[in-house]
């Protein structure tokens, strides 16, 4: 069909020569015959121009007008309008018209091409968008060919880094050393990097080798970055924990042993000794147990997403109830307590018992670590759908270095007046998760030596009210 087509053209050429060649013989035989006559010279212009009128009008129609529309058409699509398409009409050239048919199914094929590769573009987007790892891909160079959203925010790395150097990007030097050794060995490694900016966090870093299908080549390297510092944090306060449950339990359990065995080697028989020993290894059982329950009470709150056992709680009731509770305590500590309701604010959702406990433990704190002559006020307000109880002192306050920590568990700002106050280090612990379960707060400001204020902030529990019969109808 290709050599038939350009026989067909090759013709037409032909053609439109010997009827060209036949028109100047014609003219110049008859331009003879007027040799004697004054029409010659004009004849000869006359002759020429149409010759040559009637070659540019030919030529322009049947091969100039064809071509420039088609490669018009071509720059249109090659420039991204992949709905161009060439139109010929022209029954006389049926060679262009057959190409323009041809350019117009190789646009198409095109087109169909340009989508399936969006589509897979768009699918892998989507799915790099999605991951919660940092991806990387590098060439064989270290310039990034490609990063993930996740990468940029873990990393810092700039979205226009693709084409840039791995180095230029990432400024962490065991990164880059491990990127190097794969491409070095040829063979997939993973190794834990510790990130300093944007931000300090512990990556777990599996880097391998892209090798070519056909040649086996290794042409760069695809890293996944799995963010762990949150695994490893977990990791220290489980070893932590371990650790401040061995030692709180070791320390009463060592002071029990040391007196029954002076009392076995002969301390019963002093009764005053055996009494004043026998009352120490009470005290130090109750700090055992006061220990394990507030293991256990920890262990419950840590195993539940919500309070259990809620309902409206009538916050004023619950603080004028515990402040009755508290006069007589105070008293004897030689402290003066002070209770503040702020008009009547609204109850909040929740178990009673839990709530009664979180501000049980702030109000044992406040009368434990302020010494006699001091305050305690135990305040009660409301502002807009929040409830604010707040318990504060004038006690010996805490330095603000320890302020960001006093809710970690067997946290101490001073270890020693803890335990010699019977502290078990859980209090606050068990604070804050009593408020989160109830989707709140705690807040604590303090001034060391002039005294402590924690805020706990409880969403208002808004009862709905039924509309009259009348206004709803």
């Amino acid at each position: 069909m290709k050599d038939s087509r350009f026989q067909r053209l090759s013709w037409k050429i032909l053609v439109f020569q010997a009827m060209l060649v036949l028109a100047v013989i014609l003219a110049t035989v008859l331009g003879l015959w007027l040799i004697g006559t004054g029409w010659r010279l004009p004849w000869l212009l006359l002759v020429t121009g149409i010759a040559v009128y009637v070659t540019y009008s030919y030529t322009q129609s049947h091969f100039f007008d064809p071509i420039h529309r088609i490669q018009a058409s071509i720059n249109r699509v090659t420039q991204g309008d992949l709905d161009e398409r060439v139109f010929l009409r022209s029954a006389g050239d049926p060679e262009f018209v057959e190409l323009s048919e041809a350019i117009n199914g190789m646009t198409e094929h095109y087109a169909l091409l340009v989508e399936e590769a969006n589509r897979h573009r768009n699918h892998l987007n989507a799915i790099l968008s999605s991951l919660v790892d940092a991806l990387i891909v590098v060439d064989k160079e270290l310039r990034i060919t490609l990063v993930n959203p996740a990468a940029i925010d873990i990393l810092g790395i700039s979205p226009d880094s693709r084409g840039r150097y791995l180095l230029e990007s990432v400024r962490n030097y065991d990164l880059v050393q491990l990127f190097q050794r794969v491409l070095t060995e040829q063979a997939t490694a993973q190794q834990e990097i510790q990130l300093f900016s944007p931000q300090h966090s512990i990556l777990r870093a599996i880097v391998s080798p892209i090798r070519s299908q056909q040649t086996d080549q290794v042409l760069g390297v695809v890293a996944i970055l799995h963010d762990i510092t949150e695994l490893k944090r977990l990791e220290k306060m489980r070893t932590d924990f371990v650790a401040n449950v061995s030692h709180e339990l070791r320390t009463p359990l060592t002071a029990i042993k040391g007196f029954v065995e002076t009392l076995l080697d002969g301390a019963l028989e002093d009764e005053e000794a055996a009494r004043r020993f026998l009352g120490i290894m009470a005290v130090e059982t109750d700090r055992m147990v006061s220990l394990v329950k507030d293991l256990l009470e920890l262990s419950r709150l840590e195993g539940t997403e919500r309070a259990g056992n809620q309902a409206p709680v009538d916050m004023v009731g619950l603080v004028e109830d515990i402040a009755d509770s508290y006069q007589g305590r105070a008293a004897e500590e030689q402290l003066e307590f002070h209770l503040e309701v702020d008009g009547k604010p609204p109850a909040v959702l929740g178990d009673a018992t839990l709530l009664r406990q979180a501000i049980t433990n702030l109000l044992d704190n406040a009368i434990k670590y302020t010494d006699p002559g001091g305050h305690v006020w135990l305040s009660l307000t409301s502002s807009g759908d929040h409830v604010y109880v707040t318990v504060r002192d004038t006690g010996i306050g805490i330095p603000s270095k320890h302020l960001s920590r006093i809710f970690e568990r067997f946290y101490r700002v001073d270890k020693g007046r803890c335990r010699k106050r019977g502290g078990t280090g859980l209090g606050l612990a068990i604070v804050k998760h009593i408020v989160e379960k109830h989707q709140g707060k705690i807040d604590v400001e303090s001034e060391y030596g002039e005294g402590t204020s924690f805020t706990i902030t409880l969403p208002a529990f808004i009862e709905e009210q039924e509309l009259p019969a009348a206004a709803s109808s």
